[in-house]
């Protein structure tokens, strides 16, 4: 993180992480074949914070639609707060493109444990639509959040439209939208 600091995502080599950390260039290649995938573990250390950040703040929200949009613009200003994430993300490597998309398990793991106590109590509710399980609602979540953070032409007042409009009849069943 501090190379990234330093140089800026493009210009980040694995040689100098090796020398940031003491070790060879080979040695950060023993543990991250590629320079995308040590972004990709970066962006999962980040992401874990503002995961952790956000959950007391999640847990104020009464209704899971309410969390879909506002929560969603609250991970979304977050995510976006945070300048290593945010120069990761716009690095223009297709490599994190991807990343951002396809996810890890870990990013969901984080996110099922964000997103699952309100979807599970919707569902408890009947509010839900019956096909869509939890992980396939927090990949719909994540991949939203994914194009949004790409969007950097929309504001707060599309993306929240965008929500309401695509994000939360995708999820909750017809009865509750």
């Amino acid at each position: 993180m501090a190379c990234i600091e330093r140089y800026g995502i493009a210009k980040t080599s694995m040689t100098d992480v090796g020398k940031a950390l003491g070790v060879t260039r080979q040695t950060v290649h023993r543990i991250f074949e590629t320079r995308a995938e040590l972004f990709a573990a970066i962006a999962e250390v980040r992401i874990e914070k503002l995961a952790t950040r956000l959950t007391a703040e999640f847990q104020k929200f009464d209704c899971l639609e309410e969390a879909l949009v506002e929560g969603s613009l609250m991970s979304l200003a977050a995510g976006r707060s945070d300048v290593i994430l945010t120069e990761i993300q716009q690095g223009g490597d297709h490599a994190v493109d991807q990343y951002m998309f396809r996810g890890s398990p870990k990013v969901q793991e984080l996110m099922v444990a964000l997103w699952g106590p309100l979807i599970d109590a919707a569902r408890a509710q009947g509010r839900i639509k019956p096909e869509v399980s939890t992980e396939a609602a927090v990949a719909w979540i994540r991949n939203i959040h994914a194009m949004l953070t790409m969007r950097d032409d929309y504001r707060d007042n599309t993306n929240r439209n965008m929500l309401q409009d695509f994000l939360v009849p995708s999820i909750m069943s017809h009865n509750s939208v």
